[in-house]
Order: structure tokens, then sequence, then C-alpha cells
């Protein structure tokens, strides 16, 4: 049974920073110039490195490495993309990125000298844990509303709901193993919602399959149509401009008819 719950842990961890890796992507392309900075997930990954953070002081509590190193890993690096978003704001707006940076500072050291020096029991530390995690649960549930307005399942990152699923699965167990509500609970949340976001998939896929195409292609359609439409208006102007010249130009006949 020991060997059992060492392996339901490390799965779990191991799929923990697989899922904390997936706003890594995006970044990527935003560096690549391929997407915008307004479309990556800042603000996520913010509550991801606090939530992290958290769970790392709270794993370190409780002795176990799993919880401890699956959210130092994942902590550094949303770390790493917040450092990168702020670096991008920094050329916008200097001394708005100069107060965020601040804000991280101070915030990141009150909370580490809050949870290990002057709160000294676990139990608390772990409430802490599950608000902060509910708070990440808020991103997908954000998704999830725009889904259902607009009947796109495309915007549900599938296979991060599934990765998440299992690792939450993995959670459950482990806490189970070593009977830990603070690690039980909130991952019983994460089930329930990865299985909301999948189910809303397959059913919205299978209701709406067109809206969905729709979506990935829309852009490039409506930018395609726009340009011809605009060739095709000033070969009509030009068409009519030499048709009216040439009328102009040409002599008229004028025929008697008989009284």
């Amino acid at each position: 049974m020991d060997t059992f719950q060492e392996v339901c842990g490390w799965t779990a961890a191991c799929l923990t920073v697989c899922y904390y890796l997936a706003p890594v992507l995006p970044f990527i392309n935003v560096l690549k110039g391929k997407l915008n900075f307004e479309d990556t997930p800042g603000v996520f990954v913010t509550t991801c490195y606090v939530n992290c953070f958290v769970w790392y002081i709270y794993g370190d509590m409780i002795f176990s490495d799993q919880v401890k190193i699956s959210n130092m890993v994942s902590a550094c690096v949303s770390l790493l993309l917040m450092v990168i978003y702020l670096i991008y704001e920094l050329k916008k707006y200097l001394v708005d990125s100069i107060l965020n940076c601040l804000i991280l500072i101070t915030g990141t050291w009150a909370v580490y000298r809050a949870l290990t020096i002057i709160i000294d029991d676990d139990r608390i530390v772990g409430k802490i844990c599950i608000g902060t995690i509910l708070v990440v649960y808020l991103s997908p549930m954000q998704v999830l509303y725009r889904v259902i307005k607009e009947k796109n399942y495309i915007l549900i990152p599938i296979y991060s709901a599934c990765v998440y699923l299992l690792a939450c699965i993995s959670w459950v167990t482990y806490g189970i193993f070593i009977t830990d509500f603070y690690v039980v609970c909130p991952h019983v949340a994460g089930i329930i919602l990865s299985l909301v976001q999948i189910v809303v998939f397959l059913n919205y896929k299978r209701k709406y399959p067109v809206i969905g195409e729709k979506e990935f292609s829309s852009t490039i359609g409506i930018e395609k149509t726009n340009e011809e439409s605009k060739n095709e208006e000033t070969s009509i102007k030009i068409d009519e401009e030499e048709t009216q010249k040439n009328v102009k130009e040409q002599p008229v006949k004028i025929v008697k008819g008989e009284s």
C-alpha cells in the first residue's frame, strides 16, 4: 500500500507540472510573433504562481515531497512567465510595471513570512490553499461561460482539462492514503470542474460542429473576403469610368423618323 501511495503521489505531481506548463505555449508563440501579449493568460499565470507558492509551503509543513516538489516546479514556471509578461509591460508602462514588480516581491515575502513564521498551524495554511486553488478554478469557469454563450467548443482547452482530471484523481487517491482533508477537498472540486469541461466540449462538438469550425477559420476568411471585395469594387469602378468615357467620346447618330 505504501508503494501504491507513492506511485499515486508522484503521478499526481508529474501531471500537475504538465498542467501548469500549458500556458508556456502561448508565451512562446508571442515571442515568435504569432500572437499578441493581450492573448496570453497573464492573470491566470499570476494566480497559478500564488497558488503553487502556498501549496509548496503546505507540502513542506506536512512533509510531503510530492506536494512540495510539484508545486515548487510549477511556481518556478509560473514565475518565469510572469517575468516575461512584466518585461513586456515594462516597455509599455514603466511606472505600472515597477509597481507590479514591487507588489509581487513584497506580497510573496509577506505570504512566506506569514505562513512559515507567524502561522504554525498547517490547518490554517490548508484553508488558504483551498482558497487560492478555487481562485485558479475561476479561469475555466469564465471560459465555460463564453462557450455556453457563443456555443463554441473550441474555446475549451480540452487537453489541459483531461490532464488536470487525471492529476486530480491521483491527488484525491494520494490524499485519502495520507488522510489529508486539504489535499482531497479542492481536488474533488477539480475533478468535477474537469468533467464539466469535457462533457460540455463533447456535447457542443456534437451539437454545433459548424460553429467551432467557423471560429477557427473565420478571421482568415473574413480578411480574404474583404480584400477580394475591395479589389472587385475597384475593378468595377474602373470599368464604369472607362465605359462612361467611351460613351461620351462615341459620336451619336440621330435618325429622323417618318412623320
